[in-house]
Protein backbone atom coordinates (compact mmCIF):
# COMPACT_ATOMS: atom_id res chain seq x y z
CA UNK A 1 0.00 0.00 0.00
CA UNK A 2 1.28 3.25 -0.82
CA UNK A 3 2.07 5.73 2.48
CA UNK A 4 -0.67 7.63 3.75
CA UNK A 5 -0.39 11.04 5.22
CA UNK A 6 -3.29 11.92 7.88
CA UNK A 7 -3.54 16.27 8.77
CA UNK A 8 -4.91 16.35 12.04
CA UNK A 9 -6.08 19.59 14.09
CA UNK A 10 -6.47 19.40 17.85
CA UNK A 11 -5.88 21.94 20.35
CA UNK A 12 -4.79 20.98 23.68
CA UNK A 13 -2.44 17.64 23.21
CA UNK A 14 -0.30 17.30 25.85
CA UNK A 15 3.48 17.99 26.06
CA UNK A 16 5.50 15.19 26.69
CA UNK A 17 5.54 14.43 30.85
CA UNK A 18 2.76 16.97 31.08
CA UNK A 19 -0.90 16.49 32.74
CA UNK A 20 -3.40 14.41 31.05
CA UNK A 21 -4.86 12.18 29.38
CA UNK A 22 -4.96 11.69 25.45
CA UNK A 23 -6.09 8.86 23.23
CA UNK A 24 -5.14 10.56 20.13
CA UNK A 25 -1.25 10.10 20.61
CA UNK A 26 -1.77 6.41 20.97
CA UNK A 27 -3.90 6.22 17.97
CA UNK A 28 -1.55 8.25 15.90
CA UNK A 29 1.08 6.46 17.32
CA UNK A 30 -0.16 3.20 16.07
CA UNK A 31 -1.07 4.59 12.48
CA UNK A 32 2.60 5.54 11.94
CA UNK A 33 4.18 2.10 13.69
CA UNK A 34 1.34 1.43 10.48
CA UNK A 35 3.63 3.05 7.66
CA UNK A 36 1.31 6.61 8.29
CA UNK A 37 2.92 9.73 8.07
CA UNK A 38 0.66 11.93 10.36
CA UNK A 39 1.05 16.01 10.82
CA UNK A 40 -0.79 17.19 14.18
CA UNK A 41 -1.26 20.97 14.89
CA UNK A 42 -1.61 21.87 18.43
CA UNK A 43 -0.70 24.29 21.05
CA UNK A 44 1.36 23.19 23.61
CA UNK A 45 -0.82 25.32 26.39
CA UNK A 46 -1.83 22.46 29.14
CA UNK A 47 -5.57 22.71 29.07
CA UNK A 48 -5.71 21.79 33.09
CA UNK A 49 -3.13 24.22 33.87
CA UNK A 50 -3.04 26.42 31.25
CA UNK A 51 0.85 26.31 31.58
CA UNK A 52 3.68 26.16 28.60
CA UNK A 53 6.76 24.31 29.65
CA UNK A 54 9.80 26.54 29.91
CA UNK A 55 11.15 24.85 26.73
CA UNK A 56 8.13 25.60 24.76
CA UNK A 57 7.71 29.26 25.72
CA UNK A 58 8.51 32.13 23.54
CA UNK A 59 7.93 29.87 20.85
CA UNK A 60 5.25 30.58 17.72
CA UNK A 61 6.16 27.43 16.29
CA UNK A 62 8.19 24.38 17.09
CA UNK A 63 8.04 21.12 15.33
CA UNK A 64 8.49 17.53 17.26
CA UNK A 65 8.54 14.07 16.94
CA UNK A 66 6.98 12.06 19.95
CA UNK A 67 6.16 8.65 18.94
CA UNK A 68 6.40 8.17 15.68
CA UNK A 69 3.78 11.49 15.22
CA UNK A 70 5.12 15.11 13.50
CA UNK A 71 3.47 17.35 16.31
CA UNK A 72 3.38 20.83 15.36
CA UNK A 73 3.17 23.29 18.11
CA UNK A 74 1.82 26.59 17.78
CA UNK A 75 1.13 29.58 20.08
CA UNK A 76 -1.66 30.76 21.93
CA UNK A 77 -2.36 33.84 24.85
CA UNK A 78 -2.38 32.12 28.29
CA UNK A 79 -5.21 32.71 31.10
CA UNK A 80 -8.07 30.06 29.94
CA UNK A 81 -9.46 29.75 33.21
CA UNK A 82 -9.23 33.29 33.85
CA UNK A 83 -12.25 34.81 32.12
CA UNK A 84 -14.56 34.06 29.21
CA UNK A 85 -12.94 36.50 27.34
CA UNK A 86 -9.48 34.95 27.47
CA UNK A 87 -10.54 32.18 26.59
CA UNK A 88 -12.91 32.73 23.36
CA UNK A 89 -8.86 34.67 22.94
CA UNK A 90 -7.27 31.46 23.55
CA UNK A 91 -9.61 29.68 20.71
CA UNK A 92 -9.72 32.39 18.08
CA UNK A 93 -5.91 32.83 18.06
CA UNK A 94 -5.33 28.89 18.15
CA UNK A 95 -7.83 28.78 14.85
CA UNK A 96 -5.90 31.19 13.39
CA UNK A 97 -2.70 29.75 13.89
CA UNK A 98 -3.31 26.35 13.17
CA UNK A 99 -4.14 27.32 9.97
CA UNK A 100 -1.34 29.06 9.04
CA UNK A 101 0.62 26.31 10.20
CA UNK A 102 -1.59 23.89 8.74
CA UNK A 103 -1.36 24.89 5.31
CA UNK A 104 1.91 24.90 4.63
CA UNK A 105 2.22 21.14 5.38
CA UNK A 106 3.08 18.71 2.95
CA UNK A 107 -0.46 17.64 1.29
CA UNK A 108 -2.40 14.66 3.78
CA UNK A 109 -4.42 12.10 2.18
CA UNK A 110 -7.10 12.99 4.83
CA UNK A 111 -7.86 16.06 7.06
CA UNK A 112 -9.17 15.54 10.79
CA UNK A 113 -10.44 17.99 12.88
CA UNK A 114 -10.99 17.41 16.37
CA UNK A 115 -13.79 19.72 18.45
CA UNK A 116 -14.54 21.15 20.90
CA UNK A 117 -13.39 23.52 20.78
CA UNK A 118 -15.80 24.48 18.28
CA UNK A 119 -13.82 27.05 16.51
CA UNK A 120 -11.48 24.20 15.05
CA UNK A 121 -14.02 23.33 12.85
CA UNK A 122 -14.09 25.33 10.37
CA UNK A 123 -10.76 24.48 9.41
CA UNK A 124 -12.28 20.99 8.15
CA UNK A 125 -13.90 22.44 4.99
CA UNK A 126 -11.30 25.11 4.22
CA UNK A 127 -7.83 22.71 4.66
CA UNK A 128 -10.10 20.21 2.67
CA UNK A 129 -9.93 22.57 -0.28
CA UNK A 130 -6.47 23.65 0.04
CA UNK A 131 -5.22 20.41 -0.33
CA UNK A 132 -8.12 18.78 -2.32
CA UNK A 133 -9.08 15.72 -0.19
CA UNK A 134 -11.72 13.97 2.20
CA UNK A 135 -12.30 15.83 5.94
CA UNK A 136 -13.13 14.30 8.99
CA UNK A 137 -14.76 15.99 12.11
CA UNK A 138 -14.54 14.57 15.40
CA UNK A 139 -16.81 15.50 17.91
CA UNK A 140 -15.79 14.31 21.59
CA UNK A 141 -18.34 17.10 23.28
CA UNK A 142 -21.45 18.34 21.50
CA UNK A 143 -21.34 22.20 21.59
CA UNK A 144 -22.81 24.38 22.01
CA UNK A 145 -25.18 22.28 24.30
CA UNK A 146 -22.47 21.39 25.95
CA UNK A 147 -21.65 25.16 26.94
CA UNK A 148 -25.01 25.43 28.61
CA UNK A 149 -24.65 22.34 30.32
CA UNK A 150 -21.82 24.33 32.37
CA UNK A 151 -23.37 27.48 32.62
CA UNK A 152 -21.28 29.21 29.93
CA UNK A 153 -23.81 30.24 27.94
CA UNK A 154 -27.58 30.59 27.52
CA UNK A 155 -30.07 28.92 25.12
CA UNK A 156 -31.63 32.48 24.38
CA UNK A 157 -28.42 34.15 24.33
CA UNK A 158 -26.98 35.46 20.64
CA UNK A 159 -23.43 33.70 20.89
CA UNK A 160 -25.85 29.97 21.22
CA UNK A 161 -27.28 31.13 18.01
CA UNK A 162 -24.32 31.30 16.19
CA UNK A 163 -22.45 28.73 17.44
CA UNK A 164 -25.36 26.75 17.04
CA UNK A 165 -25.49 27.70 13.34
CA UNK A 166 -21.64 27.31 13.00
CA UNK A 167 -21.90 23.57 14.52
CA UNK A 168 -24.58 22.95 12.09
CA UNK A 169 -22.96 24.12 9.53
CA UNK A 170 -19.71 22.32 9.54
CA UNK A 171 -21.10 19.12 10.81
CA UNK A 172 -23.58 18.71 7.25
CA UNK A 173 -20.27 19.23 5.30
CA UNK A 174 -17.89 16.93 6.83
CA UNK A 175 -17.70 13.61 4.81
CA UNK A 176 -17.50 11.61 7.83
CA UNK A 177 -18.49 12.98 11.27
CA UNK A 178 -16.42 10.02 14.34
CA UNK A 179 -18.15 10.28 18.08
CA UNK A 180 -16.00 8.46 21.25
CA UNK A 181 -19.77 6.99 22.36
CA UNK A 182 -23.06 5.83 21.00
CA UNK A 183 -24.56 8.54 22.69
CA UNK A 184 -23.14 11.33 20.94
CA UNK A 185 -24.34 10.01 17.40
CA UNK A 186 -28.11 11.13 17.90
CA UNK A 187 -26.83 14.40 18.75
CA UNK A 188 -24.78 14.90 15.78
CA UNK A 189 -27.33 13.81 13.40
CA UNK A 190 -29.34 16.33 14.73
CA UNK A 191 -26.75 18.88 13.38
CA UNK A 192 -26.98 17.71 9.87
CA UNK A 193 -24.34 14.61 10.04
CA UNK A 194 -24.89 11.95 7.88
CA UNK A 195 -22.24 9.26 7.91
CA UNK A 196 -21.42 8.78 11.57
CA UNK A 197 -18.67 6.50 13.24
CA UNK A 198 -18.66 5.58 17.15
CA UNK A 199 -14.42 5.43 17.79
CA UNK A 200 -14.23 4.61 21.58
CA UNK A 201 -11.25 5.86 23.48
CA UNK A 202 -8.61 3.20 24.30
CA UNK A 203 -7.91 1.18 27.45
CA UNK A 204 -4.18 0.25 27.87
CA UNK A 205 -3.79 -2.52 30.52
CA UNK A 206 -1.12 -1.47 33.44
CA UNK A 207 0.84 -3.95 35.46
CA UNK A 208 0.75 -4.20 38.83
CA UNK A 209 3.72 -2.82 40.51
CA UNK A 210 3.67 -3.63 43.96
CA UNK A 211 7.17 -1.17 44.81
CA UNK A 212 5.54 1.71 42.61
CA UNK A 213 2.30 1.25 44.78
CA UNK A 214 4.12 1.28 48.44
CA UNK A 215 6.17 4.42 46.96
CA UNK A 216 3.02 6.34 46.07
CA UNK A 217 1.11 5.13 49.47
CA UNK A 218 4.20 6.64 51.24
CA UNK A 219 4.33 9.61 49.51
CA UNK A 220 1.31 10.62 50.20
CA UNK A 221 0.69 9.17 53.80
CA UNK A 222 -1.82 6.35 53.21
CA UNK A 223 -1.56 3.46 55.50
CA UNK A 224 -1.94 0.13 54.39
CA UNK A 225 -5.80 0.02 55.80
CA UNK A 226 -6.58 2.58 54.25
CA UNK A 227 -8.48 2.91 50.66
CA UNK A 228 -7.20 5.34 48.20
CA UNK A 229 -10.31 6.89 46.27
CA UNK A 230 -8.65 8.98 43.36
CA UNK A 231 -9.87 11.65 41.11
CA UNK A 232 -8.01 12.25 37.60
CA UNK A 233 -8.54 14.87 35.57
CA UNK A 234 -9.62 18.53 35.21
CA UNK A 235 -11.37 20.47 37.97
CA UNK A 236 -13.85 22.20 36.31
CA UNK A 237 -17.61 23.39 36.32
CA UNK A 238 -18.83 20.47 34.77
CA UNK A 239 -17.13 17.90 36.88
CA UNK A 240 -19.26 18.58 40.00
CA UNK A 241 -16.93 18.10 42.85
CA UNK A 242 -18.77 19.82 45.65
CA UNK A 243 -20.71 16.45 45.46
CA UNK A 244 -18.08 14.36 46.88
CA UNK A 245 -17.16 16.64 49.32
CA UNK A 246 -20.57 16.83 50.40
CA UNK A 247 -19.89 12.81 50.21
CA UNK A 248 -17.18 12.88 52.42
CA UNK A 249 -18.66 14.86 55.47
CA UNK A 250 -21.38 12.63 55.53
CA UNK A 251 -19.01 9.79 56.15
CA UNK A 252 -18.98 7.99 59.62
CA UNK A 253 -15.71 9.36 61.91
CA UNK A 254 -13.86 5.57 61.54
CA UNK A 255 -13.64 5.47 58.09
CA UNK A 256 -10.95 3.93 56.35
CA UNK A 257 -11.24 6.13 53.04
CA UNK A 258 -8.86 8.55 51.39
CA UNK A 259 -9.51 10.96 48.78
CA UNK A 260 -7.48 12.16 46.87
CA UNK A 261 -7.87 14.85 44.06
CA UNK A 262 -5.43 15.36 41.38
CA UNK A 263 -6.10 18.25 38.73
CA UNK A 264 -6.31 21.53 37.62
CA UNK A 265 -8.74 23.82 36.06
CA UNK A 266 -11.31 26.70 36.58
CA UNK A 267 -13.14 25.26 39.24
CA UNK A 268 -10.11 24.72 41.08
CA UNK A 269 -9.62 27.68 43.38
CA UNK A 270 -13.30 27.17 44.23
CA UNK A 271 -12.58 23.84 45.24
CA UNK A 272 -9.84 24.44 47.55
CA UNK A 273 -11.61 26.89 49.50
CA UNK A 274 -14.52 24.78 49.93
CA UNK A 275 -12.18 21.44 51.31
CA UNK A 276 -10.23 23.85 53.66
CA UNK A 277 -13.42 25.76 55.20
CA UNK A 278 -15.05 22.62 55.65
CA UNK A 279 -11.43 21.03 57.12
CA UNK A 280 -11.63 17.69 55.33
CA UNK A 281 -8.91 16.11 56.52
CA UNK A 282 -8.82 13.22 54.46
CA UNK A 283 -9.23 14.93 51.49
CA UNK A 284 -5.68 15.68 49.63
CA UNK A 285 -5.38 18.34 46.73
CA UNK A 286 -2.69 17.57 44.44
CA UNK A 287 -1.37 19.86 41.40
CA UNK A 288 -1.65 18.66 37.73
CA UNK A 289 0.61 15.41 37.53
CA UNK A 290 3.02 14.98 35.07
CA UNK A 291 2.29 11.97 33.06
CA UNK A 292 5.43 10.00 34.61
CA UNK A 293 3.97 10.27 37.79
CA UNK A 294 0.44 9.24 36.61
CA UNK A 295 1.31 5.53 37.07
CA UNK A 296 2.37 6.35 40.49
CA UNK A 297 -0.62 7.74 41.53
CA UNK A 298 -2.80 4.81 39.64
CA UNK A 299 -0.97 2.17 41.55
CA UNK A 300 -1.60 3.27 44.85
CA UNK A 301 -5.08 4.27 44.26
CA UNK A 302 -8.15 1.28 45.38
CA UNK A 303 -10.76 2.72 43.70
CA UNK A 304 -11.09 5.60 40.58
CA UNK A 305 -13.70 8.13 40.80
CA UNK A 306 -15.74 9.50 37.84
CA UNK A 307 -17.87 12.89 38.47
CA UNK A 308 -19.80 15.25 36.47
CA UNK A 309 -22.39 17.46 37.28
CA UNK A 310 -25.83 15.58 36.05
CA UNK A 311 -26.96 16.57 32.88
CA UNK A 312 -28.58 14.58 30.12
CA UNK A 313 -25.68 15.19 27.36
CA UNK A 314 -23.11 14.02 29.86
CA UNK A 315 -25.01 10.86 29.88
CA UNK A 316 -24.13 10.24 26.79
CA UNK A 317 -20.27 10.63 26.82
CA UNK A 318 -17.52 7.84 27.56
CA UNK A 319 -14.81 10.00 29.53
CA UNK A 320 -11.69 8.74 29.24
CA UNK A 321 -10.81 8.62 33.20
CA UNK A 322 -13.03 6.06 33.09
CA UNK A 323 -11.06 3.74 30.56
CA UNK A 324 -7.54 5.03 32.32
CA UNK A 325 -9.14 3.00 35.75
CA UNK A 326 -10.35 0.21 33.57
CA UNK A 327 -6.57 -0.19 32.10
CA UNK A 328 -5.41 0.06 35.73
CA UNK A 329 -7.22 -2.66 37.13
CA UNK A 330 -9.34 -0.25 39.39
CA UNK A 331 -12.89 -0.70 39.87
CA UNK A 332 -14.81 2.75 39.93
CA UNK A 333 -17.63 5.21 41.28
CA UNK A 334 -19.67 7.28 38.41
CA UNK A 335 -21.98 9.94 39.75
CA UNK A 336 -23.68 10.45 36.39
CA UNK A 337 -26.01 7.95 34.77
CA UNK A 338 -27.02 6.92 30.70
CA UNK A 339 -23.29 5.22 29.53
CA UNK A 340 -21.20 5.55 32.18
CA UNK A 341 -23.50 4.04 34.79
CA UNK A 342 -24.06 1.18 32.24
CA UNK A 343 -19.76 1.13 31.53
CA UNK A 344 -19.87 0.84 35.83
CA UNK A 345 -22.55 -2.02 36.06
CA UNK A 346 -21.30 -4.16 33.33
CA UNK A 347 -17.68 -3.88 34.41
CA UNK A 348 -18.46 -4.49 38.16
CA UNK A 349 -17.97 -1.05 39.55
CA UNK A 350 -20.66 1.11 40.99
CA UNK A 351 -22.70 4.26 40.48
CA UNK A 352 -24.02 7.23 42.52
CA UNK A 353 -26.19 10.69 41.37
CA UNK A 354 -26.53 12.12 45.40
CA UNK A 355 -24.20 13.08 47.98
CA UNK A 356 -25.68 10.65 50.15
CA UNK A 357 -25.47 7.67 47.58
CA UNK A 358 -22.05 8.48 46.82
CA UNK A 359 -21.16 8.50 50.51
CA UNK A 360 -22.57 5.11 50.91
CA UNK A 361 -20.48 3.87 48.12
CA UNK A 362 -17.63 5.13 49.16
CA UNK A 363 -17.96 3.35 52.76
CA UNK A 364 -19.14 0.04 51.07
CA UNK A 365 -15.43 0.00 48.94
CA UNK A 366 -13.62 1.26 51.68
CA UNK A 367 -15.22 -1.60 54.35
CA UNK A 368 -14.09 -4.80 51.24
CA UNK A 369 -10.76 -6.39 51.78
CA UNK A 370 -8.16 -5.70 49.54
CA UNK A 371 -9.09 -9.52 48.02
CA UNK A 372 -12.29 -8.14 47.24
CA UNK A 373 -11.36 -4.64 45.71
CA UNK A 374 -8.89 -6.55 43.84
CA UNK A 375 -10.96 -8.94 42.48
CA UNK A 376 -13.26 -6.41 41.10
CA UNK A 377 -10.21 -4.16 39.61
CA UNK A 378 -9.33 -7.51 37.84
CA UNK A 379 -13.44 -7.87 36.04
CA UNK A 380 -13.28 -4.07 35.17
CA UNK A 381 -9.75 -4.56 33.27
CA UNK A 382 -10.91 -7.74 31.66
CA UNK A 383 -14.00 -5.77 30.72
CA UNK A 384 -12.22 -2.74 29.64
CA UNK A 385 -9.79 -5.06 26.76
CA UNK A 386 -12.51 -6.79 25.59
CA UNK A 387 -14.61 -3.72 24.81
CA UNK A 388 -11.70 -1.10 24.06
CA UNK A 389 -8.94 -2.64 22.95
CA UNK A 390 -5.98 -0.45 21.13
CA UNK A 391 -5.26 -2.81 18.00
CA UNK A 392 -9.06 -3.54 17.27
CA UNK A 393 -10.01 0.15 17.52
CA UNK A 394 -6.74 1.25 15.72
CA UNK A 395 -7.73 -1.27 12.81
CA UNK A 396 -10.79 0.65 12.40
CA UNK A 397 -9.77 3.93 12.39
CA UNK A 398 -7.63 3.00 9.52
CA UNK A 399 -10.37 1.02 7.84
CA UNK A 400 -12.14 4.16 8.13
CA UNK A 401 -9.63 6.31 6.55
CA UNK A 402 -8.98 4.34 3.85
CA UNK A 403 -13.23 3.93 3.22
CA UNK A 404 -12.44 7.93 2.67
CA UNK A 405 -9.87 7.48 0.12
Amino acid sequence: MTARRLLCVYQHAPTPGAPGIYRHRQYFAELARRGWTVDLVSTPRNYMSGEVPDEYRRRLALHEVIDGVDHHWVWTPGGIHRSRVRRVANYASFASAAAARAVTLPRPDVVYISSPPLTVAPLGPLLAKRFRCPWLLEVRDIWPESAVSVGWLKRESAAYRVLDRLARRVTSTADRVIVPTPGLEPLVRAHGATDVVTLTGIVVPRARDAALRVAGRTRLGVRDDECLFLYLGAIGVANGLDLLLDAVELLPEGSRARIVIAGDGSARRSLEQSAAARQLARVTLLPPVARDKVDELLAAADVGLHLLRPDPVFESALPTKVLEYLGAGLPFITTIGGLPAQIAAEAGASSATSARALADEIERWASASVDERREAGDRALRYGLERFGLEASVTRLEALLEELL
